[in-house]
C-alpha cells in the first residue's frame, strides 16, 4: 500500500483472517491478543486481518508478533517473564497512521470493502509486502457455505463469499506466489460446516492440507497461541532444520483437538478433520461417487429399495437442520441396509457404497489414497463424523431472491467435473421421488372457481423451519451457540445414543486426568 515498503522474504508467512464484522467480533479480538502473546520468529512474518463490528471503524491489518527494532536477534517464543499482554497499537500497518497521527491513510478506510473483496485485499497486502518462500492461511469466521455460498459473511457491506469465489481467490494467490515456487500449506478453516467434499473439490491444489469441521466450530476451540509457538518451535531459529510439514500439520490438528476437549463439560459436541488438497487424493473419490450416484438412481426405482436409501439418510450423522450429512457413515448405513440380499439394485449400492468408504478411510503409512488424513470427533452428537459431508437435504430446498441453493450447487467443481453420473443429478431424482403426493380433498363443482382463484393467490405455497434465533444477515437460517453465531442443534429427528463417545486419538487428551505418566520421547 502507499508509503508500505516491502519487508525482505522471510521463511513463512502466517495470515490470520478474522471476517468479524459480525456477532463474533468480541471473542475473535480475544483470539487476536491470544496471537499477540506467542512471541516471535526472526524467519516469520504473522499478519492478522481485524474487521470491527461497530460502523465507522475500518477494518485493519496487524503485523504481530515483530522482532524488537532495537537490535535483537535471538528469536523468542511467548512471553515468560512479563504476563501484561502488550497493546496492538504499534502492529497496525493497515491503515497506515501517518506522521502527525491525524488522519488514517487507507483503501479500505471507510470499510466498503464486500467479504470477496476483504479477502482479496488482504492476501495481495500479504504477498506483495510479506513475502515467503511458504505461507499459511487460517479462515476464521461463519461457514456454512455449501449451498448458501455465503461464506465469512460481512454486516458491512452485507455480503459473504461463494465457494467459487473462495476457490477462485486462492487459486489467484496461489499462482501469484507460485511464479517463485512459493507454497501455501494450509488452509485453515476455523468455521463451522466447511470440512465437505464439494469445499475439497473446489479448493484442490490451492494448498497442501486442508483443516476443517464438517459441524460446529466454536472461535475459542483453536488455541492459536499454542499454534504460534508450535509452529515457531517447528521453524527454529533460521530454519536451521528441514521442517516436516505433514507432521507438523498432524500436530496442529492434535492440538485443536486437545484445546476442544473441555468444550464437553459444557455439553457441546464437535469434529476436526485434516485432509489433504492434493488432487490425486481428491479426485480418488470421483468414480466411486459417481457409481454410488448411479446406483441410488436406480433404486429410487423401486419401492423397496427407495426406503432403504431413506433409512439410510435418517440414520447417518447429519449437521445443521439435515442440511449435510457425513458421506462415509451415509455410506456404512446404506451397506447395513442391503447387507446379504440378493436383490440387484440393493447388490449395486452395496458395492458402490462400500468403494466410497474405502477411499475416505483416513491415510496410514502405507496408503495415502484419498483425502482424509486425520477425523476426530467428542460428543455424542457427532459421533459418526468420519471426516467429510456431503450435501443432502431431505427436500428440495425453497428458492427467492436472496437463497438459491440448487443454483449455487450447479456451479461447484464438484458438479461440473464429474463426467458421470452427478451427486446433483441424484439429488433431483431423490427430491422429486421420495415427496410425498399432495392431499386429495373433494372440491364441490360450485366451488370449483373459488378454488382457482385461491390456487393463483397462493400457489406456489413455501415454509421454513429451523429459524434463527440470532440470524446473521448474510447466513440467514444458520442456528449455533454464541461462540459460534447463536442457538445450535447437531440434528431434529435422530436417535442417537447419549453414551460418551469418543475416538482413540481424541481419548488420549484425558490420559493424564489418571495419573497415566506421558509417554517418553524417543530419543
Amino acid at each position: 500500500m502507499d508509503g508500505k515498503e516491502k519487508q525482505k522474504k522471510q521463511k513463512w508467512t502466517l495470515m490470520f483472517f478474522f471476517a468479524s464484522d459480525n456477532n463474533l467480533s468480541p471473542s475473535m479480538l480475544y483470539q487476536l491478543k491470544s496471537i499477540k502473546t506467542a512471541g516471535y520468529q526472526l524467519d516469520t512474518n504473522v499478519l492478522v486481518h481485524f474487521d470491527p463490528h461497530e460502523k465507522g471503524i475500518p477494518s485493519m491489518i496487524f503485523e504481530i508478533n515483530k522482532t524488537d527494532k532495537k537490535g535483537k536477534r535471538k528469536s523468542q517464543i511467548g512471553d515468560q517473564q512479563d504476563p501484561t499482554v502488550r497493546d496492538l497499537a504499534g502492529d497496525r500497518v493497515e491503515p497506515r497512521i501517518t506522521d502527525d497521527l491525524r488522519r488514517c491513510h487507507s483503501l479500505n478506510e471507510t470499510d466498503e470493502l464486500s467479504a470477496e473483496d476483504a479477502l482479496k485485499h488482504f492476501l495481495d497486502y500479504s504477498r506483495k509486502h510479506y513475502p515467503a518462500d511458504q505461507y499459511m492461511l487460517f479462515l476464521v469466521g461463519h461457514g456454512l457455505v455449501v449451498g448458501r455460498d455465503a461464506f465469512l459473511p460481512d454486516d458491512n457491506p452485507n455480503s459473504g463469499i461463494s465457494l467459487v469465489e473462495l476457490g477462485n481467490i486462492l487459486r489467484n494467490f496461489c499462482w501469484e506466489i507460485g511464479k517463485k515456487d512459493e507454497k501455501l500449506e494450509l488452509v485453515g478453516m476455523h468455521s463451522c460446516s466447511m470440512s465437505a467434499v464439494e469445499v475439497a473439490y473446489q479448493l484442490k491444489g490451492t494448498a497442501r492440507y486442508m483443516m476443517a469441521s464438517e459441524g460446529l466450530s466454536f472461535v475459542g476451540a483453536w488455541p492459536y497461541r499454542q499454534m504460534l509457538q508450535k509452529i515457531f518451535i517447528a521453524i527454529g531459529d533460521n530454519n536451521a532444520k528441514k521442517i516436516d510439514i505433514e507432521d507438523l500439520m498432524k500436530r496442529l490438528h492434535e492440538l485443536c483437538l486437545h484445546n476442544s476437549a473441555d468444550f464437553i463439560f459444557a455439553g457441546y459436541s464437535s469434529d476436526l478433520c485434516l485432509l489433504s488438497l492434493e488432487p490425486k487424493r481428491v479426485e480418488a473419490l470421483s468414480r466411486p461417487i459417481e457409481g454410488l450416484s448411479k446406483a441410488l438412481q436406480e433404486g429410487l426405482k423401486d419401492s423397496r429399495t427407495e426406503e432403504l436409501i431413506q433409512l439410510a439418510h435418517l440414520e447417518a450423522q447429519s449437521y445443521f437442520q439435515e442440511l449435510y450429512t457425513d458421506l462415509n457413515d451415509f455410506c456404512i448405513c446404506l451397506m447395513s441396509k442391503c447387507k446379504g440380499s440378493d436383490d440387484p439394485a440393493q447388490m449395486e449400492m452395496y458395492d458402490a457404497a462400500e468403494a466410497v468408504t474405502r477411499v475416505l478411510r483416513p491415510e496410514t503409512e502405507k496408503r495415502k489414497t484419498g483425502p482424509v488424513v486425520q477425523a476426530d470427533f467428542f460428543g455424542p452428537d457427532c459421533q459418526y463424523s468420519y471426516g467429510l459431508s456431503i450435501y443432502f437435504p431431505w427436500a428440495r430446498p425453497v428458492e427467492d431472491a436472496n437463497e438459491h441453493f440448487i443454483r449455487n450447487y450447479q456451479t461447484y467443481a464438484f458438479v461440473t467435473e464429474l463426467g458421470g453420473a452427478s451427486w446433483l443429478e441424484f439429488l433431483e431424482a431423490y427430491f422429486e421421488k421420495t415427496k410425498r403426493e399432495k392431499r386429495e380433498i373433494r372440491i364441490p363443482a360450485e366451488l370449483q372457481e373459488t378454488l382457482k382463484h385461491a390456487t393463483a393467490m397462493f400457489n406456489p405455497m413455501a415454509f421454513r423451519t429451523g429459524t434463527s434465533a440470532h440470524p446473521v444477515s448474510a447466513l440467514t437460517g444458520k442456528d449455533s451457540p454464541a461462540d459460534a453465531g447463536g442457538e445450535f442443534s447437531y440434528s431434529f429427528i435422530k436417535n442417537y445414543s447419549r453414551d460418551f463417545a469418543i475416538t482413540e486419538r481424541a481419548l488420549k487428551v484425558f490420559t493424564n486426568a489418571k495419573g497415566q505418566k506421558k509417554e517418553k520421547k524417543k530419543k
